[in-house]
C-alpha cells in the first residue's frame, strides 16, 4: 500500500462527504426557514440579554417587553412579506406551521419576526420606552424651581426682613413689592421654560436680567451723591447701598462675570450654571432605577440617588412650586419602572456611566444632554452587538448538533456507511478512479470562485450526477456490508458505528470538506495544480451498475 493508493481513497472518501454534506445543507437550511429557527433564536437572545439570564426574577415582563419591541413599526418592517399569489398562500403556510410548533414553548413566534435585526434599530425602539428627554426637562425644571426659590427668592426675602438693615419702614415696604414684583417675572421665565416656549440658556439669561433690573430699581432708593449727604433722609435711605451689596453678591454668587481688575472679564460660568441646572444622563437613570424588587414584589434595595430624590421632596408642602415639579418627576419615573423591569434598569444605569465615561460632557450648553442620549444609543448598540456575537456562537454550536441528528438520520435512511465505503474504495479501483478524477476535475473547476457560498454553488453544477455511489439499500449492497460484518460479534454494531462515523463526518460541513478535498489534491499532485479542465470537457464516466 503505496502513499499514492491512500491519498486516492481519502480523496473518493472526502468527495463522497463532501456530496452528502451539500445535502444535508440543503436540508438544515430548509427546516431552519420553515421553522424561522434564526428569528426564535434571535427573540430568546434578545429576552435573555435584557433578563440577564435565563430564568430570572422578571423573564414574564421582558417577554412582554420584547413583544412590544416586535410590534413596533421599525422592527415590523424588517419583515418583509408577499401580500398575494403563491408567495403568500405558503407564507400563510409556513407561519401556521411556525405558531403550531411553538405556541406551547416559551417562545410564542407569530411566523413573520425577524432572523435579524440591526442594533440601530434595536436602541431607538428601545430608548423609545424610556423617553429620556422628557424626564431631563422635568428634572432640569425642578433644578430651575430649586435655584429660583432658595438662591435667590428666599434670600432677597431674608434681606430685607432682616433685623439688622436699618431702613426705614415705607424703603422696606418698598423693597417688598419689588421684590414680589420680581418672583413674579422670573416664575413667568420658569413657566416660559416649562412650556417649551424659551430654551434653558435664554431663560437663565432672562434671570441674570431681571435681577440686575431688581438692583436698578434698588438703588432708586439709596442716597443720590454724597454731596447730598447733609440731606440723606430726604433723597435716599443710608442703609440701602448694604441691601444693594448683599443682591450683588448673590448675583454674582450664581451668574459669576469676570472682573477687568484680573483680566477675566471676558469670562461668565453660564455653561457651568446650564450643566448644574441639566442633569446628567447617567443621574437620570441611576434615578431609574430606583425601588428594585425581590421574585415576591418586595422592596428588595433602592438606589442612593433615588432614595435621596425621595428624602428631600417627598416631605414638601402640595402646594410648592418643587413639589409639584418633584411629583411630575416621580410619575414618570413609576411609567418607566411599570414599562422596563428591575434588571433592564440597571443595565441601562450602567451603560449610562459607561457613556459619561467614553464622552467629555458637551460645551455646547444645552447640546450636552443630547449628545449624552446620543452616546447612550451607541452603547446600547455596542452591548446589543456583544450579546448578539455570543447568541451567534450558542445558534452554531446548536447548529451543529442539529447537523449531526440530520447527518446520522440521511446516513441511517441512505445506508451511508463509512466503513464500507473504505472497504469498497479499498477493493474497487474502477469506483476509487472514477470518484478521484471527478473529484479533481471539479475541485478545480470551482477553485477559481471568491466566496464559499460561489464555491459550492459551481461544485453542485459541476459536480456528475451520474456518479454511482457505494451507499444505499440495494441487495448487492447490503449483501456486500453483510459479508463485512460476518466477523464481528454483533454484526449490525458494525453498521451502527459506520453510520455514527458518517453522521459525524456529514456534520463537519460542505466549506470543511471542499477545503480539505484541495488541500489533498494539491498534495498528490505534488503541489502543482493540473491544468483547469471543465467537467463537461472531460470524457464520458462509465456508470457502475
Amino acid at each position: 500500500m503505496n502513499i499514492s493508493f491512500v491519498l486516492d481513497v481519502a480523496i473518493a472518501l472526502i468527495f463522497i462527504y463532501l456530496i452528502l454534506s451539500l445535502l444535508a445543507s440543503e436540508i438544515q437550511e430548509l427546516l431552519a426557514t420553515v421553522l424561522q429557527w434564526r428569528a426564535a433564536h434571535l427573540k430568546k437572545s434578545i429576552e435573555i440579554m435584557l433578563t440577564g439570564g435565563e430564568g430570572t426574577k422578571n423573564a414574564h415582563q421582558v417577554k412582554e417587553i420584547v413583544q412590544e419591541l416586535y410590534d413596533n413599526p421599525l422592527i415590523k418592517n424588517i419583515s418583509q412579506e408577499s401580500k398575494e399569489g403563491v408567495e403568500a398562500w405558503l407564507r400563510h403556510l409556513i407561519r401556521s406551521i411556525v405558531i403550531f410548533g411553538r405556541k406551547s414553548h416559551q417562545i410564542t413566534l407569530k411566523g413573520n419576526e425577524p432572523s435579524y435585526m440591526p442594533s440601530e434599530t434595536f436602541a431607538t425602539t428601545l430608548l423609545e420606552r424610556l423617553n429620556l428627554p422628557q424626564l431631563a426637562q422635568n428634572m432640569t425644571v425642578l433644578n430651575l424651581q430649586k435655584m429660583i426659590k432658595e438662591e435667590i427668592i428666599l434670600k432677597i426675602e431674608s434681606y430685607i426682613n432682616d433685623g439688622n438693615l436699618q431702613i426705614t419702614e415705607e424703603t422696606r415696604y418698598t423693597l417688598k413689592n419689588e421684590a414680589e414684583s420680581l418672583k413674579q417675572r422670573i416664575n413667568n421665565i420658569r413657566a416660559d421654560f416649562c412650556s417649551s416656549k424659551a430654551t434653558l440658556l435664554t431663560s437663565v439669561n432672562r434671570i441674570r436680567d431681571e435681577l440686575d433690573s431688581f438692583i436698578a430699581t434698588s438703588q432708586l432708593l439709596a442716597p443720590s451723591s454724597v454731596q447730598n449727604y447733609a440731606t440723606y433722609e430726604q433723597t435716599g435711605d443710608p442703609e440701602v447701598p448694604i441691601f444693594i451689596t448683599q443682591i450683588k453678591s448673590l448675583k454674582n454668587a450664581i451668574f459669576y462675570q469676570g472682573n477687568p481688575s484680573y483680566h477675566n472679564d471676558h469670562y461668565n460660568n453660564t455653561d457651568e450654571l446650564i450643566r448644574r441646572l441639566q442633569p446628567s444622563l447617567a443621574q437620570i437613570l441611576e434615578l431609574l432605577v430606583g425601588e428594585v424588587k425581590d421574585k415576591k414584589s418586595k422592596v428588595d434595595r433602592m438606589s442612593e440617588a433615588y432614595k435621596s430624590f425621595k428624602e428631600e421632596f417627598c416631605n414638601l408642602d402640595n402646594n410648592d412650586e418643587i413639589y409639584k415639579a418633584y411629583q411630575a418627576i416621580e410619575q414618570e419615573i413609576i411609567k418607566i419602572r411599570d414599562r422596563l423591569p428591575d434588571s433592564v434598569r440597571e443595565s441601562f444605569a450602567a451603560l449610562a456611566r459607561r457613556a459619561q465615561v467614553n464622552l467629555k460632557r458637551a460645551q455646547a450648553q444645552e447640546q450636552a444632554i443630547a449628545e449624552e442620549i446620543h452616546q447612550f444609543q451607541t452603547e446600547i448598540q455596542v452591548w446589543f452587538d456583544r450579546s448578539m456575537e455570543r447568541a451567534s456562537g450558542v445558534y452554531k454550536r446548536n447548529a451543529k448538533g442539529v447537523a449531526f441528528a440530520i447527518g446520522f438520520l440521511l446516513a441511517i435512511i441512505l445506508n451511508v456507511d463509512t466503513f464500507h465505503i473504505v472497504n469498497r474504495l479499498r477493493t474497487d479501483s474502477a469506483l476509487r478512479d472514477m470518484l478521484v478524477r471527478n473529484g479533481e476535475l471539479t475541485t478545480q473547476a470551482c477553485l477559481g470562485s471568491s466566496t464559499n457560498s460561489g464555491t459550492l454553488e459551481c461544485f453542485r453544477q459541476e459536480v456528475n450526477q451520474t456518479i454511482p455511489l457505494p451507499i444505499g439499500r440495494d441487495e448487492t449492497n447490503l449483501r456486500q456490508q453483510a459479508q463485512e460484518s460476518k466477523n464481528w460479534l454483533f454484526p449490525p454494531m458494525r453498521s451502527f458505528l459506520g453510520w455514527v462515523v458518517s453522521g459525524l463526518a456529514i456534520a463537519m460541513g460542505a466549506p470543511f470538506w471542499f477545503e480539505l478535498l484541495g488541500k489533498i489534491i494539491n498534495v498528490r499532485n505534488s503541489g502543482k495544480p493540473p491544468a483547469k479542465i471543465s467537467v463537461h470537457q472531460s470524457p464520458q464516466l462509465p456508470t457502475l451498475r
